[in-house]
């Protein structure tokens, strides 16, 4: 058992070094386009992020046509991850510094979560997402990315306003093909380290006999939501709060669009009607909390730590009742 102990612990050091690639490649990415940190971190970053969501999905896929049913991984990986972003990650910003919005991107992105859950609710009530719907998400993430960017074209006169603090292009290190290959190398690193997270977590839960839908949420989707958080800590600490923003909002519609409409593309997925009971619902119920505690004056900070330690009590108080109440089924 040693030796997946230190693989995951490898794996938390590879994910905090490429999230350090990615985001400083998304600020002078976002200064060479004229695009602001929003849009990156809603897209390349939130997608980059997602990638052990989305490999997941593709492999749990690829089994299930080999005749190897792995729903439950596929589904539980990005349910769990969406809820520990909304919970735990956003409750652990407000300890180490400064989580902005704007009533734009509030108004924008907040509803399209809930609507990305009740769309997951509606197609998983059969118990069966099928390829069809599978498809029809990822038309819907297609069109959301599509409406983000006419909105960026629309607003560039003022998004250089939220990007304060962006490094000067300036000498060999900066040559847009050096930037691209530091951005390739940290998603490598986020996709490396995140596998060796969810490999070794999976080798240390196997004797317990969880199901599929508990290890997917609980255990993968940990390893899941590890990218945003180390991406978003670093975000703060080099003063990218933007991009902290749009990593953790623009992750919670990738998980359900992107990432489950490609799993389910590919073969369909089983869908355990205990997450149509507790986990969409609780999912729906910590964006709607997140969604409020921004609105009252757009940001989370240190000053809000009893907010902050109530979200992650939230996050402890759903592996709780998975634990408790949900750990079969």
């Amino acid at each position: 058992m040693l030796v997946p102990i230190l693989l995951l612990i490898l794996g938390l050091v590879l994910l905090w070094v490429g999230s350090d690639f990615v985001v400083e490649s998304a600020k002078k990415i976002a200064q060479k386009l004229k695009v602001s940190q929003v849009f990156i971190g809603l897209t390349v970053v939130s997608i980059g992020t997602s990638l052990p969501e989305i490999f997941t999905n593709i492999f749990s896929g690829v089994s299930n046509l080999k005749g190897v049913d792995a729903s439950g991984l596929a589904v539980g990986v990005n349910i769990g991850s969406s809820i520990g972003l909304m919970t735990l990650v956003v409750g652990l910003v407000a300890f180490v510094g400064t989580l902005h919005s704007t009533k734009k991107t509030l108004s924008r992105d907040g509803p399209i979560i809930l609507i990305s859950i009740l769309l997951l609710f509606v197609m998983g009530f059969s118990g069966f997402i099928s390829r069809t719907e599978g498809i029809i998400l990822m038309i819907c993430y297609g069109i959301y990315i599509f409406f983000l960017a006419r909105d960026e074209r629309n607003g560039k006169k003022d998004v250089l306003a939220e990007v304060d603090d962006l490094i000067e292009i300036k000498g060999l290190k900066h040559h847009p093909l050096i930037v691209a290959l530091l951005l390739i190398v940290g998603l490598a690193l986020l996709i490396l380290g995140s596998k060796f997270v969810v490999d070794n977590a999976l080798k240390i839960a196997a004797g317990f006999n969880f199901t599929q839908t508990f290890v997917g949420v609980v255990i993968i989707g940990v390893g899941g939501f590890l990218p945003e958080l180390s991406t978003a800590l670093k975000g703060i600490i080099k003063k990218a709060h933007s991009i902290s923003l749009g990593t953790l909002i623009g992750s919670n519609i990738t998980n359900p669009l992107f990432s489950m409409g490609i799993g389910a593309a590919i073969s369909g997925l089983t869908f355990n009607r205990s997450l149509l009971l507790f986990e969409l619902p609780f999912w729906a119920l910590t964006v709607l909390t997140v969604m409020l505690l921004l609105k009252k004056d757009m940001f989370i900070d240190r000053s809000e730590r009893k907010e902050g330690m109530a979200l992650i009590a939230l996050y402890i108080v759903f592996v709780v009742m998975k634990i408790v109440f949900f750990k079969h089924v």
